[in-house]
């Protein structure tokens, strides 16, 4: 199926405002600081198996994200920008991706993929986590992949397409673990219910016929997935075989380790993770008017209700989690809203025009910013964030209801990532700045507070080679400092601090940090 110009350009200003996102804000901690770390350090001891944190094993999620930005440094050297492309290079597949499953599902509607193109390439959520060095991208590959596999098995009845189903569970294993599942099982075990419709003339989908399939796609994926995780257990030893297998998979489901939330969370999420299109009554009312009799709104309908019904009975929960059910939210409104050309997007402006005003009076001294940061600062780059959008207000009422809602989304990315980039918040939320200081002292060594945990947040920054040492009280600092003169040691001062003033301080994510440099010559007894 070739790609038509709507589908381009839908594809190319989401690569536009994407690559400018990643301009206007650092690496975000403790999230993209460690995902970049973990891959360095894959990069720095050419084990591409067992990842490591901080040069200790890290279990938490697996390799794929790791090896594509392994990649990419291997072609064109280690960068912070190659790293960060590679979240945006698995939303355009995505994107891409679901664009072509529109046409299969619809071949016959004219318009039907790049539609689909720009109703998710303009989803607020989609861009904000398909922009970001996290893993969601990657599962949406999966998923699009394999609901593509599972109608072309409807259609056809080809082995070949359960194997492709196969290939797709691998991707979405490798890109975050079993959660796969969630997102295709319960499409997959329904074929019954939506795939005869989609193509009357194949034989039905038998129950046998459909456990022989899921049965082959499962050994297929599970092949895929063993050339990395036998070699990998093998080598983590058995604390990396029990988490694997386990705490981080089966373990998360039964009792979520972080991110708890009750079970309504995202009902009440749905207005931020379906924004702009839920803010649309016309979408609401062709939603109630829409036929669901056909096979392809049935699939829809349970790809997206099945995984929301799931997560929501799941413990732990956040916004990102249901990012690969969006391109089924962007086929159900495409499908829905044969033109897009009529209608305003009045009510989704709202919101957006609220946060101009808001943005424009602190500018303008009326507000006062400080209250909520002191980083909000200079007043000029809020005045003009809060201008730039009231502009992208009018310039989505001035445009299709489709091509508007677009509109307020890329706005406001690019507007907040203004506002990021042109006051104090970007330097405070740079973890360059504290890696770089410490990466001269590297071969006398750093140490950094426990505070409960470090999240490698320097680590990337620092480009550093040897781990950080992880202390919690002040006996042990004195210890590695007796052992590491001309070292140094980071803290965040709200927690813990040292008797001896520090040598700089630094506001990272808006709390005071200090570092601390050991004397060349120096034991215990000194630092006491």
């Amino acid at each position: 199926m070739p790609v038509t110009g709507s589908t381009r350009s839908a594809l190319a200003v989401f690569a536009m405002v994407t690559l400018a996102a990643i301009f206007l804000r650092p690496l975000m901690p403790i999230d993209e600081t460690r995902y970049v770390a973990v891959a360095w350090e894959m990069f720095h001891s050419g084990d591409f198996f067992v990842p490591t944190k901080n040069f200790e094993l890290y279990t938490h999620k697996p390799p794929l994200l790791f090896w594509i930005i392994n990649l990419v440094w291997a072609v064109f050297g280690v960068s912070e920008f190659g790293a960060r492309v590679v979240g945006p290079g698995f939303a355009l597949l995505a994107l891409f991706l679901t664009a072509r499953l529109a046409r299969q599902l619809w071949p016959e509607e004219e318009g039907i993929a790049g539609r689909t193109a720009w109703i998710l390439a303009g989803t607020l959520v989609f861009i904000v986590f398909g922009g970001t060095t996290m893993f969601d991208a990657a599962l949406s590959v999966g998923v699009v992949a394999g609901i593509m596999s599972l109608v072309a098995v409807a259609r056809t009845g080809q082995t070949r397409f359960w194997l492709a189903f196969g290939a797709a569970l691998a991707i979405g294993t490798l890109a975050k673990g079993p959660v796969i599942f969630i997102h295709l099982l319960p499409a997959a075990l329904s074929m019954p219910f939506w795939g005869r419709q989609v193509a009357p003339s194949v034989s039905p989908i038998t129950a046998r016929r459909l456990a022989a399939g899921i049965g082959i796609a499962v050994l297929a994926g599970l092949a895929l997935v063993l050339v990395w995780l036998l070699p990998a257990i093998i080598q983590g030893g058995e604390e990396y075989r029990n988490a694997i297998l386990w705490k981080q998979s089966a373990g998360r489901i039964a009792q979520s380790f972080a991110h708890s939330r009750p079970v309504y969370w995202y009902v009440l999420a749905l207005p931020l993770l379906l924004f702009p299109w839920v803010w649309m009554p016309r979408i609401w009312r062709a939603t109630w008017r829409a036929s669901w009799s056909e096979p392809g709104m049935r699939l829809l309908l349970i790809w997206m209700l099945s995984a929301f019904v799931l997560f929501s009975l799941i413990d732990g929960k956040q916004l990102h989690y249901l990012v690969p059910e969006l391109p089924a939210v962007a086929l159900l409104i495409a499908r829905i809203l044969p033109s897009s050309r009529s209608g305003r997007a009045w009510f989704a402006a709202l919101p957006v025009a609220g946060l101009g005003g808001v943005f424009t009076l602190a500018g303008l001294g009326i507000v006062d910013a400080q209250q909520v940061t002191v980083l909000l600062d200079p007043s000029l780059a809020l005045l003009a964030v809060g201008l730039g959008l009231l502009a992208v207000c009018g310039l989505a009422l001035n445009s299709s209801l489709l091509q508007g809602g677009a509109i307020l989304s890329f706005g406001l990315v690019l507007c907040v990532g203004a506002a990021v980039r042109f006051t104090d918040l970007y330097d405070a939320y740079d973890a360059r700045i504290i890696g770089q200081i410490v990466s001269e002292y590297e071969d006398k060594g750093i140490a950094i507070y426990g505070d409960g945990a470090y999240h490698a947040e320097f680590n990337f920054a620092a480009r550093a080679t040897r781990p950080f040492a992880v202390l919690d009280t002040l006996e042990e600092v004195r210890e590695w400092q007796a052992s590491h003169p001309g070292g140094v040691f980071i803290s965040r001062l709200e927690h813990f601090r040292l008797p001896e003033k520090p040598w700089k301080f630094i506001n990272f994510r808006d709390r005071p940090y200090g570092i601390y440099r050991t004397p060349e010559s120096t034991s215990k007894e000194s630092l006491s």
